[in-house]
């Protein structure tokens, strides 16, 4: 296999795969990088908090101040406080949803499931009627993968209120996961209809449309786009399309709007060195790009095996061995850097 086609064939194949499950990890990756473009606020939360404090100190069976100051600790991510002061509020009055869906929340939030479903199911138990528990609840089913159990949980909420976006697209993640996509379509556009700024869910069905190789795709991108133009996923996601139809150009527009933003995110920087590298128009560049993804993330394993097939068309081998070495030495498994290798070891006679 030629140079370039081995690495055609495997990174078209890890492109397309970062464009089917890149939402979790671009949002992490926003998470850490991201520009923080919101403004320092003044604090109003603590004067509340030592008021409520106060009132608790005048009245320690005051249920309400417990709960009401257990979620301004949850506004200032005290999660400890919270919990204690939800419980506070459970063991003074039992009979409130409310105090058990807020405990139930920050359970949720700090990953304990069996705390946070034991809560929830007490809170419907209290108000079957409370649709937000109910759509807790089937999200941790659907995390669990009993989709069934989630389904019916949503559908209650939907019974209680049919105009719940977000019940609409948690079922088109629900179908999504059990590859039915015509079904996933359907739930996703009624959550759009039912809330026009539904983000999510316009990514989710620009992904639906990118997998048919549907140009609608870039419509649903610009949708998201137009709600947060400063997140980098939709800029990523078209780019994956237009590099998936092979728009080329277009591709490297969308990365390169995205690279405003972050400039260090490294699967655009990966994509535009790939796309020039595919083209043959100028494996400096595309060398240039690699580097750059490698300094941005120096276990980008792809990325040096990439830049070993530059230096390898540069005819720099030394250089292209040992990126292919550093390669295998991460991924012991990577088959397309052991041909590679082998195959420059044998052009070069060793």
């Amino acid at each position: 296999m030629s140079t370039a086609s081995r690495i055609f064939s495997i990174g078209l194949a890890g492109i397309l795969l970062f464009a089917g499950c890149h939402n979790k990890a671009t949002k992490q990756v926003q998470q850490q990088h991201g520009k923080d473009t919101t403004k320092a606020a003044v604090d109003t939360i603590s004067p509340r908090i030592a008021a409520l404090t106060s009132r608790i100190a005048g009245n320690i069976r005051d249920a309400d101040a417990y709960w009401q100051r257990g979620k301004l600790e949850v506004l200032q991510r005290n999660a400890n406080a919270a919990l204690g002061d939800f419980t506070q509020a459970i063991n003074i009055d039992s009979t409130k949803d409310t105090y058990y869906y807020n405990r139930a929340d920050v359970y949720f939030t700090a990953g304990r499931t069996r705390d946070s479903k034991n809560d929830f199911e007490k809170c419907i138990s209290l108000n079957p009627r409370n649709t937000d528990a109910l759509l807790k609840l089937g999200e941790i089913y659907f995390y669990v993968r009993k989709y069934k159990e989630s389904i019916d949980l949503i559908d209650r909420a939907l019974k209680v209120n049919r105009y719940l976006a977000k019940g609409y697209f948690m079922k088109g993640m629900i179908f999504l996961e059990e590859k039915d996509t015509t079904k996933a379509l359907s739930s996703m556009q009624t959550a759009v209809e039912q809330n026009t700024s539904y983000f999510d869910a316009y990514i989710e069905l620009g992904l639906i449309y990118a997998h048919r190789f549907n140009p609608h795709a870039i419509d649903y991108y610009n949708a998201a786009l137009n709600i947060n133009p400063h997140s980098i996923e939709p800029y990523y996601d078209k780019g994956i399309f237009y590099q998936s139809v092979k728009d080329f150009d277009k591709a490297i527009e969308c990365y390169n709007q995205l690279l405003q933003i972050d400039s260090t995110y490294k699967f655009a920087l990966y994509n535009i060195g790939f796309i020039h590298f595919y083209k043959g128009d100028d494996y400096k560049v595309a060398l240039n790009y690699f580097n750059k993804a490698i300094i941005s993330d120096s276990s980008y394993t792809m990325a040096y095996y990439a830049r070993g097939n530059c230096y390898e068309q540069l005819k720099d081998y030394k250089n292209a061995l040992a990126d292919y070495d550093h390669a295998i030495a991460q991924d012991a498994g990577f088959e397309e850097a052991k041909e590679a290798r082998n195959d420059l070891k044998a052009k070069m006679g060793k």
